[in-house]
Formats: structure tokens, sequence, C-alpha cells
């Protein structure tokens, strides 16, 4: 049991239930925004995004791990008031992500430590709201300057012990790239989650990112490309069946808004996107697999909980 922090305050651990490990609330371009307020209709946003949460919660999700960074559009605010309304739990990131963060580019790595260390310590500029999760991000494969906010985000994590969680390209095993990292820097890999496993199709990539210290993140649930559903399921399945639910987290990396896609194609094309559909659909569909009660449980309640479990800096 600990104490965490959440966008409406503090969350005692053994409160986080369901957890999904990888969502968003908001995905925006800022500078559009910046420049062209108007385009931004804050109050249907909100009342849409809270009718997604709200129906997220019915189907039995009970938290929500909000894993937008500093540069995709995070807004505290925003997603405080969508958990007070929705009565969701969702934990707050800092972080960047895979882009060339500019006005980092020519600071010393120190500046990005700080940052991300005041927004878990202090909270996020003046809106009291803390982060409680490290975000960072390899795209299409590692880089210098990558590498820098990989390393800023270990040394964030190594001074306040709250969790890391990745986006990765898995198809250059980028996943890989990231533990190397991490552990040069100090980290217990069992406190990070290595996120888009489920895009892979290699297994023994997979089996070496859990056999290295890591969780799997399978968080592209609901997208059926680079791989469907069943094929999500099934790699789940041959996971568990290694021995391995103690080391897989489940999600969607779904957005209750996203800038970058018209109004109406996420729900037109992409039906399945969206926070219901781990437990609706794919928890039904692992139980067809002979994926056991308690190892849906490890991966839904257990896992997340033991990651915000650790708390201390080391």
């Amino acid at each position: 049991m600990a104490t965490i922090q959440s966008a409406t305050g503090p969350l005692d651990t053994e409160q986080l239930g369901f957890t999904l490990m990888h969502e968003h609330v908001l995905v925006m371009w800022p500078p559009m925004y910046q420049q062209y307020p108007e385009l931004f209709d804050r109050a249907a946003t909100m009342a849409s995004a809270v009718e997604k949460l709200k129906r997220a919660k019915a189907s039995g999700v009970d938290t929500m791990v909000d894993l937008t960074p500093i540069d995709l559009g995070r807004d505290p605010a925003f997603i405080r008031e969508a958990a007070q309304l929705s009565g969701m739990q969702i934990i707050v990131a800092t972080g960047l992500y895979y882009q060339v963060p500019f006005y980092f580019h020519h600071r010393p790595d120190e500046a990005m430590v700080d940052r991300f260390v005041k927004d878990i310590t202090e909270g996020i500029s003046t809106t009291g709201v803390r982060a409680g999760v490290i975000k960072c991000a390899t795209e299409p494969e590692m880089h210098p300057m990558n590498e820098r906010v990989l390393r800023a985000s270990a040394k964030a994590h190594r001074a306040t012990g709250v969790p890391i969680c990745t986006h990765t390209y898995p198809a250059n095993r980028t996943g890989l790239d990231q533990q190397r990292v991490f552990k040069e820097e100090g980290v217990d890999l069992g406190r990070t989650v290595i996120g888009h496993s489920d895009d892979s199709g290699d297994i023994d990539y997979l089996d070496r990112i859990i056999q290295n210290g890591s969780y799997c993140g399978m968080d592209r649930i609901g997208l059926q490309a680079p791989r469907t559903d069943a094929q999500r399921a099934d790699m789940v399945t041959a996971l568990v069946e290694r021995g391995y639910a103690n080391r897989i987290t489940l999600s969607h990396d779904s957005s209750c808004h996203i800038d970058m896609i018209p109004e109406g194609i996420v729900e037109q094309m992409l039906p399945q996107w969206n926070p219901t559909h781990i437990p609706t659909t794919i928890v039904p569909m692992l139980r067809e697999r002979g994926v056991s009660e308690a190892a849906i449980d490890q991966m839904t309640r257990l896992n997340p909980k033991r990651l915000f479990e650790q708390t201390q800096g080391y």
C-alpha cells in the first residue's frame, strides 16, 4: 500500500483497481491553439471526454494513466476537471515525446531533469496537479537528442521513484535501446513499462524485454494495424503461457480527443479504439484462449498496483 498522486489529489494504491496503463485524455499540437485558440472548443471537448470516461468507468475501468507528455498538449487542469466530472481516477504524466524538444536542445540536461522532478514533487506550473509517471519515447530509432531525454527521464525517475512508461517502435526493437540506456543510468528495469510491445509479432523480442526486467506494455489494443485484436490476444496468451502474466500491462493508447485525426474519423474507422474495449471485448477473448482469471487480474490490477507502490527514489 502506498499513496501516489492523481489528477484530483492523493490516491491510495489499494484503490487503483482495474487500471489502463497507457491512455490519453487530450492529444493536441499546442502551436495551433496558441495561434488559433478558436480551433479548440473546450466545453464541447470536455463534454465528449467526460462521456467517454464515464463509459469506460461503467465498463469496469477504475483508473487510467494519461501518458500525454509536455509536448503533446498535456493539459493538467483539463484532465483534473474531466476526472472530477466523470469519476475516473487519472494519473498525469511528465516527460517528452520523440520529436526534438527545441526548448531543451541547447540547455543542459539538468534543465529537463529539474522540470520533470518539479512536475512530480511540487506540481505542474500553477495547477497544483502533480505528475505520477514519466513518459518518454523512441521512434523510429534512437538518436542523440532522444537519448538525452531518456537519460533525463531515468535521472528524474531515480530522484522520485515514479515509474517510467515508454512509447517504442517495435519494428526497430527500440524497446531494447531504451532498456540499455535505462540500465546505464542505474534504473531498476522492474519499474519500467516498455510500451506498444503488442505492435510486435516477434515473441523472442518481447521475451528479451521481460527477461531484462521490464514490463511489456501491450497497449495498442483496439488498433487493427499492424496487429489485429486476435493477433494481440494471441500474443498476450502466448506470453502468459510462458509464465509472464506478472510482467504484462494492458491498454489501448486511445484518446478522448486527438487532433491529428479529423473529428468523427476515429469513431467511423477505428470503432474498437476506445477505453471500454479491453474490459468488454479483449478480456472475454483472453478467457476463450484459456487465460485464467488470476492472470487477467494480475495484468489489469496487480501489476499496475505493484508499479505504483514503489514510490521511493534510489
